[in-house]
């Protein structure tokens, strides 16, 4: 497979079949030297050490080598001047993990493989992959959804350190919205990261209003739609206009029958009430009822009924499975 970096992290996932002595070949390969087995007890797989490390016979290049023999996670860290160019070569010369092995793994029936793959998801800070994570956390084997919360919290903080320097002009020009988001790239990525905001429960300060004003505004109408009803949730007051403003889908080819697009903009109408902190309508008629059941679905209290229209507004509060 080909190798995952993440942002600028200098690290490599390797295949866990991958053996420490093929490893070992190749750093020679490169010209590095390995340090000496100061390890006080045996590995745990006869000749797979589980700690090393190799220097540059010229330069300050320095490659550290990591093994966990429970899950076979093997991860290399380059550090050093030429560290990156380093770690190319070495990518080019070992078989590593990819996103969609990554993925893959976390979608396996085997504990162990999801086990590996979140370990590989916060070893390589991949971000594009907190859609798959976040599911992970309500998992009914304990060390999953503790590897899970984890792995999110990890993936997370890199969320919020990608490119500060490079981002900060686009900050500048709109400060109001979040730049990180709208570079997320995939539409699955983002729904996740907004899901997250909402399993998270701590309100829309600030921050969190940036990244929902970017959401209402982005190109595609389901992360729009998403925005919206997780907006409404977390009481975002402040990003009212925003929804007003929001552009609602008007056609078919958007992927919305009819029926679909008049519940969405009647959802709309009870986001914005609901921010607004009107009162609820109190009549009997079909309308007025309507928007009373959408009013309490959005806001996440108890509904009079259970419908098609109830399942479909919380389907967009849960990541897809």
């Amino acid at each position: 497979m080909a190798s995952v970096v993440a942002q600028e992290e200098l690290s490599l996932v390797l295949e866990p079949a991958t053996s420490f002595a093929a490893i070992a070949a190749v750093m020679a390969g490169l010209g590095l030297i390995q340090g000496p087995d100061d390890a006080i007890t045996s590995p745990a797989i006869p000749g797979e050490r589980e700690f090393a490390y190799w220097t540059a016979s010229q330069g300050d290049e320095r490659v550290h080598y990591s093994f966990n023999p429970v899950v076979h996670l093997r991860v290399l860290s380059f550090s050093g001047t030429k560290a990156r160019g380093l770690r190319a070569q070495a990518a080019e010369r070992l078989p590593t993990l990819d996103l969609d092995g990554i993925r893959l793994l976390l979608r396996s029936e085997d504990p162990r493989e999801v086990l590996l793959g979140l370990f590989a998801a916060g070893e390589l800070k991949a971000i594009a992959l907190i859609a798959d994570v976040e599911p992970l956390r309500i998992h009914t084997n304990r060390h999953i959804s503790q590897a899970a919360g984890q792995a999110a919290e990890t993936l997370g903080l890199a969320l919020l350190a990608i490119g500060e320097e490079r981002l900060a002009a686009e900050e500048r020009r709109r400060p109001d919205r979040s730049a990180v988001f709208a570079r997320l790239g995939d539409s699955e990525t983002k729904r996740g990261l907004l899901v997250a905001l909402l399993r998270g429960n701590e309100g829309a300060d600030e921050e969190v209003a940036k990244v929902l004003r970017s959401a209402l505004a982005d190109a595609d109408w389901r992360i729009r739609a998403a925005a919206m009803l997780i907006a409404t949730r977390l009481g975002a007051v402040s990003v009212w206009q925003d929804i007003r403003r929001m552009e609602a889908p008007t056609t078919s080819r958007e992927g919305l029958d009819g029926v679909q697009r008049s519940i969405l903009r009647a959802a709309r109408k009870a986001a914005l009430a609901e921010l607004a902190g009107e009162p609820l309508p109190a009549g009997e008629d079909e309308k007025t009822r309507l928007m009373r059941h959408l009013r309490n679905l959005l806001a996440g209290r108890p509904t009079e009924h259970r419908d098609e229209i109830a399942e479909w507004i919380e389907s967009w509060l849960w990541t897809p499975d």
